[in-house]
């Protein structure tokens, strides 16, 4: 039996964890100087964007996912830069509801459209983030749909989870 044609997933780009400078160096990325703060808007909202540049937008997770957003806000990300930093991001848990719910909804909503386009992504989180073992805890139906969603898209990103596996030999940048 044959199935449709896949979602697309997000191939490019590490999920990094606790996101240390040493880590995100090794990948050329540097937590951005306040002067490189960028207004980004979109929709019925403007993102506060923490570099946006020709080749880099570098968001937060609550910048991005605040109340209010809504999906036709994402539409600015499918013409964007090819390299997106999401940092801030937290750690799920199947308790969520509310506000982080709705967040983790906006955030399924992000990465469909961030894979849609092939972007290279970085996911940067304090604390290990499980979003598969989140899902199946879950008793709200939606966030286990969000939750599961945002497993999938993110599924083909090698983890990076301690500054000590990081070589950061010839890395290069501003």
């Amino acid at each position: 039996m044959e199935t449709g044609p896949q979602p697309p997933v997000l191939r490019e780009g590490r999920i990094i964890v606790p996101g240390s400078s040493r880590q995100l160096a090794a990948y050329g990325l540097f937590h951005p100087q306040p002067d490189r703060r960028r207004a980004l808007p979109s929709g019925s909202r403007t993102f506060d964007a923490k570099a946006l540049e020709h080749d880099l937008l570098w968001l937060s997770f609550d910048e991005l996912c605040a109340p209010g957003t809504s999906v036709e806000d994402y539409s600015v990300l499918a013409a964007g830069p090819e390299l997106c930093v999401i940092d801030g991001v937290p750690a799920p848990d199947p308790a969520d509801a509310g506000f982080r719910a709705e967040a983790w909804e906006q955030f399924a909503a992000v990465l469909a459209v961030l894979a849609a386009r092939n972007a290279t992504l970085f996911v940067v989180g304090t604390r290990p983030m499980d979003w598969a073992a989140a899902s199946a805890g879950a008793k709200d139906p939606r966030l286990r749909a969000s939750l599961a969603g945002i497993d999938r898209l993110l599924a083909g990103l090698e983890r990076v989870e301690s500054d000590e596996t990081v070589a950061v030999e010839g890395v290069s940048g501003s």
